[in-house]
C-alpha cells in the first residue's frame, strides 16, 4: 500500500510539473508525433492539445530550420540530452517564433521510447538582439564614412526584416523645409519613387507630406479612396500599394528633417509590437540625416565664405585650375578672371560699423549673382574683394559683363533703412593672352583692378602688357600692402643698441618687416615709400609704435630694465595732426615710462624748422627722447640743430662703412661726434660691422652703436637676454 501511494504521488508530481510549468512542455514518440502538450505549448504554437496529438513536430518547424531540428531529434532518441534553438510557424498568424528547446530521451525498462522537452519562446529576445546587431552595423557604417544612400538603404532593409511584408521609405526635407525629396526606398518601384520625389509639405499633399506638416504620424488606410492621395492614387494602386503609414523625423531641436513611411499591399497600419522597431529605425534615420548634413555643412564651410555663402578662395582656385585644364577648342574662346574691389568700403565700416558692413557685403553678393547669373562662379576672396570666373568667353563679352556689374553696383543699396551708395573697380585678365597659370592670371587681374582705382574708381580695366615689371611690382606691393595690416602680416625685428662705455645693451631699435603670401619677404626700402605715398604709413606706424611699446613692457616685466626702445617716424606721420595725441595714448595704454621711448626722425624732416621745432617741443613735453636719424645725409645747419630739442644724433651707416679705410669718412664721423658733444648731444653710430670700426668709434668717444658686429635685427624672442 505504501508503495502504491508513493507511486501515485510521484505520478501526480510529474503531471503537475508538466501541466503547470511556465515553459511549454511536450512529449513525442520515437516517430516524432506529439503525445503530450501543455497549456503553455498551446499558447506558443496556437495548436490545441487535441490538434497537436498525432501531429508530427516537423509540421510546425520552419523549413529553413527543419534539417537541423531533425538531426537534434535523432541524437536525443539515440540517448543524448540536447539544448538548441529552432524556429516554428504559428498556426493562426503564420508568424515565426524563435524557440529554445531542452530535450531529453524517455526510457522505460532500459529502452528509449520517445522524448520529452521544454520550450522557451525567445522571439522577443532574438528580435532585440537582431535589432541591436543591425543598429550597431548601421552605426559602424556611419562611423566608417559609408555613403548617405548606402546607410539609408541598409536602414530600410534592416527594418523590413521585422515588418511582416511592409515596404519602407525615407523622405528628407530640403534645406528650406518646404519639400520632401526621395532618400531611400529600395523595395518600392522606381516610377513611384520618382513620382513622389519633391512632394511639398502641406495639409493635403499625401501621407508623407501631411505627416511632416502636421508633425505627427498619419495613417492612410485606403490609398484608393483617400483624397490626400488623389495625385498618386493610380500610380500607387498600379504598384500594389493600398495603405501607408508615415511619421515625421526630427532633429535635436525638434525641427522636421524628413519622414519615415511604411507601405502595405492590404489595408493596414503598424502593429503595436512593431512600434519599438519603428522607433529605433526613425532614431537611426534622424541620426544619419543629421550626421551627413553636418558633414555636408563642414564641407560647405571649408569651400565657402561664412558671411555671404559664396565660394571662397580655395574653391575658386580649384575651379579655375579645372577650367584651365580643359582644352579650349572653339576659335576665339578665352577664359576671363575678374577681380572686384568695392570703392571706399572702409568708410562704410568706419561710419556705420562692421555689422552694417557685413550686411552690405551680403547685398553685394546677392546683386552680383542676380546681375550675372547663378551659373557663373563668383567668389568672395576676403574683405571687400570678389573674383569672377568667365568660361568660354571673349574680350567683348567680358567687357559687356563688366559694364553690367558697374551699372548694377552703382544703384543705391538700402540697408536697414539706410541708403548707401557704392561703386566698384574691376580688373580683368585673360587666358591664354595674359598667362596660362592661375597665380599669374589672378595677379594681373589684381593689378588691372588697381589701375581701375587709379583711373578714378567705378570703372574696369583689362591688364595692359605695356606695364613694365617695375610698375607691375609696385602695383602688386601696393595692392597687398592695403591688406597687410588686417591680415597680420607685419612683424617687428629688434636690433640691439650698445653703450660703448659700459659695453652693454641699453636699448633696441624697432624695425618693420613684412612677409606676404604673394610677394614674399618684401624689403622695407620697397614697401615703406609706397606706404608713405599712399598714406598707409599712418595706420602702419601706429601699429609699430604700440607693438614696440608692448614688447618693451614685456621685457621690463622680465627684468630687462631700464631697456629703451627707438621707433622711427616717417615724414607723413611726423606731420599728421594727431601725432602727439596718438603717442600719448600709446604710452598710457601700455604703461611705458616716456623716458624709455626714443622717437627717431630724419634730418630732412627738420628742414621746415618752425613746424618741426613746434612738433618736437610737443614731443619733449611728453617726456620722450628725440633722435635725428641718418645724420650727415641732409642739409640741416648747425644753427637749426641748436634750436631743436634733440637728444641723439645718429651717424648714417654710409660714413661708418669705410671709416677704417677712408680717412675722409673717419674725419666726417669724428667731426659729427665732436660737434654733437659740443652741443650736449649723444651720438649713435649705425651699421657697425667690424672690430676696426668699433675701435675707432671708441677712440673718438662715440657714445652708442648698433650693427651686425653686435647683432642683426631679430624677432623679439631671439633678442639677446644678456646686457
Amino acid at each position: 500500500m505504501h508503495a502504491d501511494l508513493t507511486g501515485s504521488f510521484n505520478i501526480g508530481v510529474y503531471k503537475s510539473l508538466f501541466e503547470y510549468n511556465h515553459d511549454a512542455c511536450y512529449a513525442v514518440d520515437l516517430d516524432g508525433n506529439f503525445i503530450l502538450f501543455n497549456e503553455e505549448a498551446v499558447a506558443i504554437t496556437g495548436y490545441s492539445p487535441q490538434e497537436a496529438f498525432g501531429m508530427n513536430f516537423v509540421s510546425i518547424i520552419h523549413e529553413d530550420y527543419l534539417e537541423d531540428t531533425i538531426e537534434h531529434f535523432r541524437r536525443v532518441t539515440g540517448g543524448v540530452r540536447e539544448r538548441f534553438e529552432t524556429v516554428i510557424v504559428k498556426k493562426n498568424s503564420g508568424e515565426r517564433a524563435d524557440i529554445l528547446l531542452t530535450v531529453v530521451p524517455i526510457t522505460a525498462k532500459g529502452k528509449i521510447i520517445g522524448a520529452v522537452g521544454c520550450a522557451q519562446d525567445v522571439t522577443k529576445q532574438k528580435e532585440l538582439e537582431a535589432l541591436l546587431s543591425g543598429q550597431n552595423q548601421i552605426l559602424e557604417m556611419i562611423a566608417k564614412g559609408a555613403s548617405f544612400r548606402e546607410v539609408l538603404n541598409n536602414i530600410i532593409l534592416w527594418i523590413e526584416r521585422f515588418m511582416n511584408g511592409a515596404r519602407s521609405s525615407i523622405m528628407i526635407a530640403d534645406q528650406d523645409g518646404n519639400r520632401l525629396v526621395h532618400g531611400s526606398s529600395p523595395s518600392l518601384p522606381d516610377k513611384y519613387n520618382a513620382a513622389v520625389n519633391g512632394i511639398p509639405i502641406g495639409p493635403s499633399v499625401g501621407s508623407c507630406g501631411t505627416a511632416a506638416y502636421l508633425r505627427r504620424s498619419v495613417t492612410v488606410t485606403d490609398i484608393g479612396t483617400d483624397p490626400l492621395w488623389a495625385d498618386y492614387r493610380d500610380l500607387a494602386l498600379s504598384c500594389g500599394l493600398k495603405a501607408c503609414w508615415s511619421s515625421p523625423l526630427f532633429d535635436d531641436d525638434q525641427r522636421v528633417i524628413g519622414t519615415f513611411g511604411l507601405y502595405y499591399d492590404h489595408s493596414s497600419s503598424p502593429r503595436e509590437k512593431d512600434m519599438q522597431t519603428i522607433q529605433k529605425a526613425t532614431d537611426l534615420t534622424s541620426l544619419a540625416i543629421q550626421h551627413y548634413r553636418a558633414k555636408e555643412k563642414i564641407n560647405f564651410m571649408a569651400y565657402h565664405d561664412a558671411l555671404t555663402g559664396l565660394p571662397n578662395r580655395r574653391l575658386f582656385d580649384q575651379r579655375v585650375q579645372e577650367a584651365l585644364g580643359e582644352t579650349m577648342v572653339r576659335a576665339g574662346e578665352k577664359l576671363c578672371l575678374m577681380f572686384l574691389d568695392l570703392d571706399r568700403f572702409k568708410i562704410v565700416n568706419d561710419s556705420f560699423g562692421h555689422m552694417m558692413g557685413d550686411k552690405l557685403l551680403k547685398y553685394v553678393s546677392q546683386k552680383l549673382k542676380k546681375c550675372i547669373g547663378q551659373e557663373v562662379l563668383i567668389s568672395r576672396q576676403g574683405g571687400d574683394e570678389f573674383a569672377i570666373l568667365l568660361e568660354h568667353t571673349s574680350r567683348e563679352e567680358a567687357e559687356v559683363i563688366a559694364q553690367q556689374i558697374l551699372k548694377s553696383m552703382s544703384e543705391v543699396f538700402l540697408v536697414d533703412g539706410t541708403e548707401i551708395y557704392m561703386t566698384t573697380s574691376v580688373g580683368m585678365s585673360f587666358f591664354p593672352d595674359d598667362g596660362e597659370e592661375l597665380g599669374i592670371l589672378l595677379s594681373k587681374a589684381d593689378v588691372a583692378m588697381y589701375q581701375a582705382k587709379k583711373q578714378g574708381r567705378n570703372n574696369y580695366q583689362t591688364y595692359d602688357i605695356m606695364l613694365d615689371k617695375k610698375s607691375l611690382e609696385k602695383l602688386q606691393i601696393e595692392n597687398e600692402l592695403r591688406k597687410a595690416l588686417w591680415r597680420n602680416e607685419f612683424e617687428l625685428h629688434y636690433q640691439p643698441i650698445f653703450n660703448l662705455c659700459k659695453n652693454k645693451i641699453i636699448g633696441a631699435e624697432a624695425l618693420l618687416r613684412w612677409k606676404n603670401e604673394k610677394c614674399g619677404n618684401v624689403p622695407p626700402q620697397k614697401f615703406i615709400p609706397i606706404a608713405e605715398e599712399t598714406g598707409l604709413i599712418v595706420p602702419i606706424g601706429e601699429w609699430v609704435l604700440k607693438t614696440a611699446l608692448l614688447q618693451l613692457k614685456r621685457w621690463h616685466s622680465s627684468g630687462l630694465k631700464p631697456l629703451t626702445i627707438s621707433v622711427n617716424l616717417s615724414i607723413r606721420q611726423f606731420y599728421q595732426p594727431n601725432l602727439i595725441q596718438m603717442i600719448r595714448e600709446a604710452l598710457d595704454e601700455t604703461g611705458v615710462n616716456p623716458q624709455c621711448l626714443t622717437i627717431e626722425v630724419t634730418e630732412s624732416m627738420t628742414m621746415d624748422v618752425e613746424s618741426a621745432s613746434f612738433i618736437l617741443h610737443e614731443l619733449k613735453k611728453l617726456g620722450v627722447n628725440i633722435s635725428i636719424d641718418d645724420f650727415g645725409t641732409g642739409y640741416s645747419s648747425l644753427n637749426y640743430l641748436k634750436r631743436l630739442p634733440i637728444d641723439y644724433l645718429k651717424i648714417d651707416r654710409s660714413f661708418i662703412q669705410d671709416i677704417a679705410e677712408n680717412k675722409s669718412d673717419e674725419n666726417i664721423a669724428t667731426t659729427i661726434i665732436l660737434m654733437a658733444h659740443n652741443l650736449g648731444l649723444s651720438v649713435i653710430a649705425e651699421g657697425v660691422e667690424t672690430e676696426e670700426q668699433l675701435a675707432l668709434l671708441k677712440q673718438h668717444r662715440c657714445n652708442e652703436a648698433q650693427g651686425y658686429l653686435f647683432s642683426k635685427p631679430v624677432p623679439a624672442e631671439q633678442f639677446p637676454k644678456h646686457r
